[in-house]
């Protein structure tokens, strides 16, 4: 004996509940949020009523009762998903749109009156559905409604591919990956439902449509996660293929509990989803162990390279900046070190990964900071031609988002506190007395490391450049960064390349024929594989060794760069 269909709706109830707490705790503040989580709390109402109408001790009346919040939890559903479209098309609909969201509101309040009339202690006694639950509406009615109802949602499926097609990139990519496959999914599964329902054939139509609403809703969430990372910047590690199995899995376990059964309770679905469930809380707990690890050995690493002991220039800035109540690490991904702690890069914390494009836009000015034009032209650009409501838009964008950015800052201090952020007239400067940044740190040891080495004080020297050379991240002046225009950001970015491959190839002349040596000269030829003089020591090294493997790598590498310069 096969489990009852309600089974299943206990089943997505806590998936429903587990995502709301989800979503809200990651962004509560913003639009989309509240349209997801109207969307969920309408399926938990929906899911909940199916639970409480299969219910023995159900009295006729009161089923009645929860059919009707039943459908008002289908409703709250239909108008979250409008609200959806209108956020995701930049609250810009088509005259047809508008009419089709006219249609369905319509529908709803039609329809919602006249159940209420149905309500009534006076009211003719309703009729039972094939499962003996109390029912509204009694054929011929029913098929009318049935009717308004597949068509209030293919007109909502409608508005959706519409949207996938018309949002503007990049948002239009992630729409036609995610929402087109959501929709059909519901589309597809409510109407398989409702379909073999009608016909009798009421297992088959949970066993189709209980997966396709189980496999909607996660994909759902997948596409608020994108969505969230588009404008955030902030990525949420995925599972891939583990999650893709996970899936079928889910799938397959419902279809045998339904089909077959066993012990009238859905084993199979409840030991997969347990598996799952320990097994993404495992993965979670592991990345954020790894992530705390690595934020721990970089901070420990740059500290051992700023309090080196055996550092002869005590008198230069290498020596200061631990103390800092604000440190900014640009090199390799960004990181802000506020009072010794690492602030997370999460959408609680930023609001966008574009505050934190706002802060680094300002180190790299260095003292001569940027005024709201400059930041403006940076971040919140205007086009070529001249748009005054786009201009006011973009420096109401700027003062929001400096406002964040010094509430990040600052939590403690008061609105608007420039404890950070120097503010005159309007140009915004980093306080360089309270802040510490690598690259201005990497760039000043460069300098001084150069300086030295002309004055004839070449162990001096060389020790500077160890220390910006430690400084620099292999993949190099802020690799992740999304909002900062190419113009502007790749010439600091090359700039600093290049100046740290000066002091590798510094540091490399310096040292005897060792494995340090070669090290060095490795880095170097990773990094420009058509540098000569690395590729010329690193063969006659590996020759000497008789490494055949390191000698081909080298070669392959040089010859990869050379068909690439060609190609270009």
């Amino acid at each position: 004996m096969s489990p009852p269909p309600f089974v299943f709706s206990l089943l997505i109830l806590p998936l429903l509940a587990g995502m709301i707490i989800f979503v809200l705790i990651r962004r509560p503040r913003e639009p989309l949020t509240w349209t997801f989580t109207g969307i969920m709390v309408g399926l938990i109402i929906f899911y909940l009523a199916d639970v409480v109408l299969f219910q023995p001790s159900l009295s006729f009346y009161t089923g009645l009762d929860w059919q009707f919040i039943q459908i008002q939890g289908a409703n709250l559903t239909i108008l979250s998903a409008l609200f959806l479209n209108y956020w995701l098309r930049d609250k810009r609909l088509q005259r047809w749109e508008w009419s089709i969201v006219g249609f369905i509101v319509l529908r709803m309040t039609t329809v919602m009156i006249w159940q209420l009339s149905l309500l009534r202690p006076d009211a003719p006694a309703p009729c039972l559905s094939l499962y003996g639950v109390p029912r509204i509406t009694c054929s011929p009615v029913d098929h009318w409604v049935f009717i308004t109802d597949a068509m209030a949602g293919i007109c909502v499926a409608v508005l959706f591919f519409s949207t996938a097609l018309q949002a503007v990139e990049p948002k239009r990519q992630i729409l036609r990956r995610y929402i087109v496959w959501a929709t059909a999914l519901i589309v597809v599964g409510s109407t398989s439902l409702q379909v073999l329902t009608l016909v009798g054939e009421s297992g088959l139509g949970v066993i189709t449509g209980q997966p396709a609403t189980l496999l909607a809703i996660l994909v759902g969430l997948r596409l608020f996660l994108a969505l969230e990372e588009l404008e955030t910047g902030i990525r949420f590690p995925m599972l891939g293929w583990r999650v893709v199995v996970w899936f079928a899995l889910v799938l397959i376990a419902m279809m045998v509990d339904l089909t077959w059964g066993w012990l009238n309770v859905p084993v199979w679905t409840l030991l997969v989803l347990a598996v799952g469930a320990a097994g993404g809380a495992a993965f979670l707990v592991s990345t954020l162990v790894r992530q705390s690890a690595s934020v721990r050995a970089d901070d420990e690493s740059m500290s051992a390279a700023q309090s080196d002991s055996s550092d002869p220039i005590t008198d230069q800035p290498s020596a200061r900046g631990l103390d800092a109540p604000l440190r900014l690490y640009l090199l390799g991904p960004m990181r802000v070190v506020l009072a010794g702690e690492t602030l997370p890069n999460t959408a609680e914390v930023w609001r966008s990964a574009k505050t934190r494009s706002l802060l680094a836009w300002l180190a790299l000015r260095r003292e001569a900071g940027a005024t709201q034009l400059e930041l403006v032209d940076a971040l919140w650009p205007v086009g070529l031609e001249f748009d005054a409501t786009a201009e006011r838009s973009s420096l109401s964008a700027l003062r929001s988002y400096l406002s964040t950015l010094r509430r990040v800052l600052d939590p403690a201090g008061p609105r608007g506190s420039d404890r950070f952020v120097w503010h005159e007239g309007e140009r915004y400067v980093l306080r360089p007395d309270k802040v510490w940044v690598d690259v201005w740190q990497f760039e000043a040891l460069a300098g001084r490391a150069e300086a030295l080495l002309a004055l004839g004080r070449g162990d001096d020297g060389l020790a500077c450049w160890r220390q910006a050379v430690a400084l620099y991240r292999s993949e190099g002046l802020l690799p992740d960064e999304t909002y900062l225009p190419a113009p502007l950001l790749e010439p600091a970015r090359e700039g600093l390349r290049q100046r740290w491959l000066t002091g590798l190839r510094r540091l490399a002349r310096a040292e005897p024929d060792t494995g340090r040596a070669a090290d060095l000269w490795e880095t170097i030829h990773r990094a420009e594989p058509l540098d000569q003089q690395a590729t010329v020591w690193l063969i006659e090294y590996y020759r000497r060794l008789g490494n055949a493997g390191g000698l081909r790598v080298v070669l392959q590498r040089r010859r990869s760069a050379e068909a690439e310069m060609e190609a270009l």
